[in-house]
């Protein structure tokens, strides 16, 4: 089975990772203003048939390609609303539409057709809608739960600066300034989220669709994802096996 490397070019970091059918393994994250020193490396190994990217840092794009044409990469395929096999953009401006959003909307495809919801928490929080008649349809963009922390640490004198790793378990009561904090993030973010999926299925019925299932992606998910009653699978690297159907598609070469 071919091996592709798929990239996602993010504001901070570059996710990547090796796809085979519907396995991803050896991925990796690396800071996106490191690309240029990090990724040759990565190229040269050759261990793949092609490589699939995207990207929403356009200085981060041009690097990344000058490392494909010094690799000799000749199999690439770039995914962006000009390039977006298999997947209608039903959007008034669809160049607006990120990069990364239609990577998940394919990979919504490949996990599960259409339609289908897909949330993404990361620096910030998508909601990105896939119906079965129009394709990607457009969604919703929140605040990410790190950035909630982070702006309360800096623009107050006292309160601290939480990890995500610290948003799990927060009990029902804070009885110190960090537990009022994780209570008031965790338990407020998965409000929002509640409500936001609402909104985004009221969408679905409006347009005559079928009920959609949901998909998670994204690290930031832990801190909301154990508070919903309903099946919400996770699929951390969804960008990245979109990544990959999108270049057999635009390839010809084992496309679904």
């Amino acid at each position: 089975m071919m091996s592709l490397l798929c990239i996602d070019i993010g504001n901070t970091r570059l996710h990547l990772g090796r796809v085979e059918g519907e396995n991803v393994s050896r991925t990796e994250d690396l800071p996106t203003l490191e690309l240029a020193r990090l990724l040759p490396e990565r190229l040269t190994a050759g261990d793949f048939e092609g490589v699939a990217y995207c990207s929403v840092v356009p200085t981060a794009t041009a690097e990344l390609e000058t490392c494909l044409r010094e690799a000799g990469v000749t199999a690439a395929v770039r995914l962006d609303h000009a390039c977006c096999p298999g997947l209608s953009i039903s959007y008034p401006n669809p160049p607006e539409v990120g990069p990364d959003r239609l990577a998940n909307g394919i990979g919504a495809q490949v996990v599960c057709g259409a339609p289908a919801i897909v949330i993404d928490t990361g620096t910030a929080t998508t909601f990105d809608l896939v119906t079965r008649a129009e394709g990607y349809i457009g969604g919703i963009i929140a605040p990410g739960p790190a950035m909630m922390t982070k702006y309360l640490h800096e623009k107050t004198a006292l309160l601290p600066e939480l990890s995500l790793e610290e948003l799990k378990d927060p009990g029902r009561i804070g009885r110190s300034t960090r537990d009022a904090m994780k209570l008031g993030c965790v338990v407020g973010y998965g409000g929002m989220i509640r409500a936001l999926l609402a909104r985004s299925r009221e969408e679905f019925a409006a347009r005559g669709e079928e009920p959609p299932p949901v998909l998670a992606t994204g690290g930031g998910t832990v801190v909301w994802h154990g508070q919903s009653d309903e099946p919400i699978d996770y699929i951390p690297h969804l960008s990245l096996l979109g990544l990959a159907e999108a270049w057999r598609r635009a390839t010809g070469r084992g496309g679904r």
